[in-house]
């Protein structure tokens, strides 16, 4: 039973992991320009990639803190955040 239940939460930190890769990547290719300065640019969007894998990756603790106030904003990072 343990075996079942770590492959169910490692699959689930995959599947987030990876709609939030792909919402982040969809927003930085077809979403609003950033807002920042030319030189920043590369920082915004490492931000913004980091921000999504991490967050779906380490999700218990990332819901825990902004999910549960604005969860498809939790969800789909960075488009409703």
């Amino acid at each position: 039973m343990k075996a079942l239940s770590l492959r169910v939460f490692i699959w689930l930190s995959v599947g987030l992991t990876a709609l939030r890769m792909a919402s982040a990547i969809a927003y930085l290719l077809f979403g609003p320009a950033l807002d920042v300065a030319p030189q920043h640019v590369t920082t915004q969007i490492f931000f913004v990639l980091s921000k999504a894998f991490l967050g779906g990756l380490f999700w218990p603790v990332s819901l825990a803190l902004a999910g549960f106030s604005n969860p498809l904003g939790w969800l789909f990072y960075p488009w409703w955040a």
